[in-house]
């Protein structure tokens, strides 16, 4: 069987150990296995012999797999990818799944899971029962050694109990500490030793001790008084976490809710026993026999825990009782020779996931899968090209913007079938699924056959290949002769045709080598029917005081010229003149962090010298753009660098005058007496490289003067009728000649010459 693994897999996290067993455990049953590692984390804990594994099975040729397996969250699934079936390796720890799962779930041949707890939550939540399968998780058992030599911890002593656990609330830390304190005293002869990390923020062992005090007062214990504890934070090798099992008379795992728990089957294979939690991932290996379960109730997932994870919003969890773990503390502290026998059972038990055994299991399940997508049949025309569309969607920025309106005016030609692939995981933000029509169908909806042209626009770009049929990669670029890797991936054939909005950029591509055939000006666009000068108006609040409105739309970073706007309106206007600054970023949950720009900005607002500005981060809807687009007079967008500018398209289609560099991309839509521009001069930075991304020229943009931009902002204010003007042509021009039906035509036009 030929076998395509996508996942984590050099990682430390539970998601990468796994399918490091899985992959190893395949090849050695003799499955030809490729793979592909996503990185998940800046950490590497593989090396040596196991590297070498990966490194063989990532770099082997493989035709047409039988099957490919996608081990990742199921709001990351790709449905159009290679293999003749399509199958998903995932888990959650909560009653059931987080929205949006179960609609990419669906798409899929099968849906595997580790337990029936997955199996009973998942099906509840919507996925189709007939593709849930029960595979357990898999153990590289010869690395754990019974046998090793203990992790010497100077300051442990008498029964040791070991926790190893990310440093959230759904572990269930709470709860451990306040039954280690009700089960023992000071002076008793226990340590409690928390092997522990922090992915949802930096701690150190310090910052956990501090936190850990603070905690233990809040429950009511006098931390002074408290048996033992040891806490170590530092990454452990896999020899030294055998060390640590060794070192430890009791694992303790008194969690919420899990996947699996692999610490807690490590622990076991090492011969310990476990105090577990009697629900979710620890219930189908950690029972009686084998350890001591924690009594526990079904309780909404609070509030604070929602903040550290806000996909476990609605869910219900476990709330393991703190009574019941300390009688387990204090049984299993008092009777060593009872640890010992549930020690072996435990042993015994871990046995039964051993990595070739349970590789075997996931074979055998995808063995016997039926796919679902038909094979690509040779296209006849004029039957509609079938396209699915993959990058961001449901998100509030510019390139979910672009696929949305691309989409919608593809489908609108009728010569186009139109799957959406949010690649971001998204789902629909709450009370947005009505205005987005169509769209949350085409993404949830699964095409009859694999698509004929697989388009893909996300940032950074995603390149490996489709499931079936060319790929088109639409890849802007704003600061000259395009990225190195990008065009290789053109050159070498693994993009079949780039995209990009602009001549502009085209000829950035040109520079770097690409072939000049196979990049085109597949442009943006508007919407007419939303990007007009007639409609609602209030979006935000803004005085109405009369004033004259100038509005910048983007991130505030360099490359949009915020530090430009900023310095020339310091110098165009005062706190007496009639204007205002409307400054309308993207928020927290932008592409862009937060820097001196925003300083800039509230240092500004807190001058009654200045010209007020208004600064909005709030996260608006895409229908509520139009809206602010027309309770402002004039849109001022001094770029730096830009693929095309997609917030002064949709100002002029609404009729504002735009204040905009001269040449650039949007000299291509906005002609003369449709925009008012101000001369820009050629910056080269002698850089080669961009944000960790490899250019072969140095950086090439095109900069406007503070001085000259605030004279131009000043002539818009004083000479409102011929500003006026200068917006009613703009928005006639736009709605006339760059619309997104006009993108959609040449769009279509490809796609229908790379599907035949």
């Amino acid at each position: 069987m030929r076998v395509l693994w996508r996942g984590p897999l050099l990682d430390p996290s539970g998601y990468a150990e796994g399918g490091r067993a899985f992959v190893r455990g395949m090849d050695e049953l003799g499955a030809e296995v490729r793979v592909e590692a996503l990185r998940w984390s800046p950490v590497e804990s593989v090396e040596g012999a196991e590297r070498a594994r990966l490194a063989r099975l990532s770099g082997r040729a493989m035709a047409e797999p039988d099957v490919s397996v996608q081990h990742v969250f199921g709001r990351f699934v790709r449905p159009y990818v290679p293999g003749r079936v399509r199958a998903v390796r995932t888990m959650f720890e909560t009653d059931r799944i987080p929205d949006g799962w179960a609609a990419r779930l669906n798409q899929m041949d099968a849906v595997v899971v580790p337990t029936a707890h997955n199996r009973e939550s998942f099906a509840r939540a919507g996925v189709d029962p007939g593709l849930l399968h029960v595979v357990p998780e898999p153990f590289e058992l010869d690395g754990i050694d019974p046998a090793a030599r203990p992790l010497e911890i100077p300051e442990a002593h008498g029964t040791v109990f070991l926790a190893a656990f990310d440093w959230t609330l759904r572990k269930g830390w709470d709860v451990l500490l306040d039954g280690w304190c009700r089960a023992f005293a000071e002076h008793d002869d226990v340590t409690l030793v928390l092997k522990v990390w922090s992915t949802h923020a930096a701690r150190s062992a310090e910052d956990l001790g501090a936190e850990v005090a603070e905690a233990l007062v809040r429950m009511g214990h006098d931390p002074a008084r408290v048996p033992d504890v040891v806490i170590l934070d530092r990454l452990l090798s896999r020899p030294e976490m055998s060390a640590l099992y060794a070192a430890c008379d009791v694992y303790l795992a008194p969690t919420r809710g899990e996947g699996w728990g692999r610490p807690a089957t490590e622990a076991m294979a090492a011969g310990r026993p476990v105090i577990a939690t009697g629900w979710s991932g620890p219930s189908a290996f950690c029972d009686q026999a084998t350890g001591w379960t924690i009594p526990h109730r079904l309780v909404p997932v609070p509030d604070a825990a929602v903040r550290e994870a806000a996909h476990f919003a609605g869910h219900r969890w476990a709330e393991p009782d703190p009574d019941g773990l300390a009688a387990a503390l204090r049984d299993a502290h008092a009777r060593p020779a009872e640890r010992v026998a549930r020690g072996r059972a435990a042993r015994e038990r871990a046995l039964r996931f051993d990595h070739r055994r349970v590789a075997g299991e996931m074979l055998e399940v995808l063995g016997a899968l039926t796919p679902r997508l038909a094979d690509r049949p040779a296209r006849r025309a004029p039957a509609p090209v079938a396209v699915a569309v993959e990058g961001a969607v449901f998100a509030r920025h510019s390139l979910a913007a672009v696929n949305r309106d691309l989409a919608r005016a593809m489908a609108r030609t009728g010569r186009a079938r139109v799957a959406l692939v949010d690649l971001e995981g998204r789902a629909p933000a709450d009370g947005e699924a009505a205005a987005l029509g169509d769209l949350v169908g085409w993404s949830r909806a699964l095409l009859d056959r694999r698509p004929d042209v697989t388009v893909r626009h996300s940032f950074p770009p995603v390149l490996d290949p489709p499931g079936a049929g060319p790929l088109v990669a639409i890849m802007p670029w704003e600061f000259g002769a395009a990225p190195v890797e990008w065009v290789a991936a053109q050159r070498e054939g693994r993009v079949d045709e780039v995209w990009v909005p602009s001549e502009h950029t085209r000829q950035g591509y040109l520079r770097s080598g690409a072939d000049p055939d196979r990049v085109v000006v597949v442009p943006n666009g508007v919407d007419p029917a939303r990007f007009r000068p007639r409609g609602p108006d209030r979006a935000i609040d803004l005085d109405d005081d009369g004033r004259f409105r100038f509005l910048f739309v983007g991130g505030l970073v360099w490359r949009k010229g915020i530090d430009i706007l900023l310095r020339a309106w310091e110098e165009a206007f005062r706190a007496d003149d009639g204007v205002v600054l409307v400054v309308k970023d993207f928020g927290a949950g932008g592409p862009y962090d937060r820097n001196v720009a925003h300083e800039w900005i509230a240092a500004l607002r807190r001058d009654p010298q200045a010209a007020p500005v208004v600064h909005n981060s709030d996260s608006l809807p895409e229908d509520a753009m139009p809206a602010l687009y027309r309770s402002v007079d004039c849109l001022v967008q001094p770029y730096r660098g830009e693929g095309y500018c997609l917030p002064v398209a949709e100002a002029m289609a609404c009729g504002l005058p735009v204040v905009i560099p001269e040449g650039g991309p949007t000299a291509e839509y906005a002609p003369p007496g449709t925009a008012i521009t101000v001369a820009t001069s050629p910056v080269v930075v002698p850089q080669l490289e961009v944000a960790g991304i490899v250019i072969p020229e140095p950086v090439t943009v095109a900069e406007v003067d503070a001085a000259a931009l605030g004279a131009a902002m000043r002539a818009a204010y004083e000479d409102r009728d011929a500003a006026r003007a200068t917006g009613a042509r703009a928005a006639a021009w736009m709605h006339g000649h760059h619309t997104w039906d006009h993108a959609a035509a040449v769009a279509v036009d490809r796609l229908e010459r790379l599907a035949a």
